[in-house]
């Protein structure tokens, strides 16, 4: 397959700028002070064409009123999954936005960041490989997957192998990272049912139908499976060489992650059902039990349990010295990770805000309410909702980094944004300014 270089990013990233110098503008021209003409410089009749001036002095006096700007900065925001006004609120910049990708009559599914590129996915099987620093499009490709639904995109060269793999419900799909054109076409032996982690040559996943699965991508081989029994229906989280995997039937396996050998089992009275969460020490398991459990990492021993009132279904976050979940009837409450002989557990703090954290900017949580579509930043100390925002046009919202990463934001239509925090990109801008001014 050709490449087939687009101007999407430059034309988002000039649309960006000219927005940008249009608001800066009129604020600009109506901070200047409004002076009268003395008579003695007053147009006179004999100096046509200058009977203009007096009709072109209301026009310029309206395009200069508040109103005026604010319908200038409301339409600027109105191009924006994340407006410009929303990203100032929240400390942060928009690097980029390119127009909507998807295919017409698709709707995007993914969007995955990566270190020179970011990969876009819609539901008609189009991949697009967007340069990270400025948003152009690279590449635009099918993988003619028909009706399958794409789980996710890997970008993960090899040696003189540079390949990227999109996985959807049925297949791995090998594309050439550099051009885009069809290498190979894998069908999986156990059908995934949610977004396969990386570790090594091997994505592992859970299925429908109990196992925890190993599929080697570069050669297309289904390599090992493990029975938990139930329906895995969360990711397979891995940190390090430990792979946490959940069941609905109760059971938690902490696995090798390179030989697919089980560390040790926990059997929970009901089902699991959101990703688990590790840390340092722990792993932290939300499950249908009422509870929230912390297990020592290496051998399974239970640290501490808390109790609720209602079965958990979102994922906890450990993100930091801090332990995070969304709980029904309580809030978003925080833990210690590790509060010594507390088998309760131990409560920071409890919030009103909605969604779950999916990651930390300095001293603040963000959280996603997918539901409301609704973003709110939290004080990680005190649970103090700072401030929210919705973003109705927003349908992925999503970190590079659970701590300081860039914020990937892509709408229904494909529209991807590449938001950073406004000291991160002063932190580079100076930098930029030392280098260049250097001797």
């Amino acid at each position: 397959m050709t490449p087939t270089p687009t101007t999407i990013g430059r034309r988002a990233v000039r649309t960006l700028a000219i927005g940008a110098a249009l608001v800066a503008a009129a604020t600009a021209v109506a901070q200047q002070p409004t002076t009268a003409t003395p008579e003695s410089t007053a147009p006179r009749a004999t100096d046509a064409p200058k009977t203009e001036a007096p009709q072109a002095a209301p026009a310029r006096r309206a395009a200069d009123s508040p109103e005026a700007r604010k319908a200038a900065i409301a339409a600027l925001d109105a191009r924006y999954v994340m407006s410009p006004s929303v990203a100032d609120d929240f400390g942060l910049r928009i690097v980029w936005q390119t127009e909507p990708l998807a295919t017409k009559g698709a709707g995007g599914q993914v969007v995955v960041p990566g270190s020179d590129s970011y990969w876009f996915g819609d539901s008609a099987g189009s991949v697009v490989r967007i340069r990270r620093d400025n948003g152009e499009t690279v590449w635009r490709a099918s993988t003619n997957q028909g009706i399958e639904r794409m789980l996710t995109i890997e970008h993960l060269p090899n040696g003189r192998l540079d390949n990227v793999y999109v996985l959807t419900e049925m297949a791995s799909i090998t594309l050439d990272a550099g051009t885009g054109n069809l290498i190979r076409r894998s069908r999986f032996a156990h059908l995934p049912s949610a977004t396969p982690a990386v570790f090594g040559p091997a994505f592992i996943y859970g299925t429908g139908t109990g196992l925890a699965s190993w599929f080697q991508y570069g050669t297309g081989y289904n390599w090992r499976a493990t029975t938990l029994g139930g329906r895995v229906i969360a990711p397979v989280t891995v940190s390090g060489q430990v792979a946490m995997v959940g069941s609905t039937n109760g059971t938690v396996h902490a696995m090798d992650a390179a030989t697919a050998g089980v560390l040790w089992t926990r059997r929970l009275s009901a089902g699991v059902e959101a990703p688990i969460a590790i840390g340092s020490e722990a792993c932290y398991v939300a499950s249908r039990d009422q509870s929230l459990w912390a297990f020592d990492l290496d051998r399974g021993r239970v640290l501490w349990q808390y109790f609720t009132q209602s079965p958990l279904l979102h994922p906890p976050a450990a993100i930091g010295d801090g332990v995070y979940l969304q709980i029904p009837g309580e809030g978003l409450v925080a833990f210690n990770p590790l509060p010594g002989e507390k088998p309760e557990g131990e409560v920071r703090w409890k919030s009103k805000a909605a969604g779950d954290v999916i990651g930390r900017m300095g001293t603040e949580l963000l959280c996603w309410d997918a539901g409301d579509r609704a973003l709110s930043a939290v004080d990680a100390g005190t649970g103090r909702i700072v401030r929210t925002a919705r973003l109705p046009k927003a349908e992925v919202i999503r970190l590079t980094s659970p701590m300081d990463g860039d914020l990937v934001v892509m709408s229904k239509e494909g529209a991807v944004q590449r938001i950073e925090s406004l000291g991160k990109s002063q932190s580079v801008g100076a930098s930029a300014s030392v280098s260049q001014n250097a001797p």
